[in-house]
């Protein structure tokens, strides 16, 4: 329960630093975010867990995690037009979250229908 408490306390000071930083430099903070530094430390603490399975479970959370990276990016592409369109910021940040969700349901209906477990 302690370790899972630090887990959480470390993954909210690091998102806390992070805004912090963009405030100042966001080439930075976007050098940072663009770390895969959530999914390191996941698929580290999932393999160095007391389970059996621990590794297997770790190498499939990264495999289904990078499979699940490229319909993430139709955030930063939807976010990116609708500025680049004069679109509102809070309008277009809504529509990048309207894509990404979309294009996450998307992407998991064709890598389930090829055959490929997320």
């Amino acid at each position: 329960m302690i370790a899972t408490l630090l887990k959480a306390l470390a993954t909210a000071a690091f998102i806390a630093v992070l805004s912090e930083i963009a405030k100042r430099w966001t080439w930075l903070a976007a050098i940072m975010v663009a770390l895969p530094l959530a999914t390191i430390l996941t698929v580290g603490f999932t393999a160095y867990s007391k389970d059996a399975d621990a590794v297997a479970k770790a190498n499939q959370f990264a495999n289904s995690t990078f499979l699940m990276v490229w319909p993430g990016i139709a955030f930063f592409i939807v976010l990116f037009v609708s500025q680049k369109l004069g679109a509102p910021f809070w309008i277009g940040f809504a529509l990048a979250v309207v894509a990404t969700g979309l294009a996450t349901w998307g992407f998991a209906l064709f890598y389930r229908s090829i055959g490929l477990k997320l």
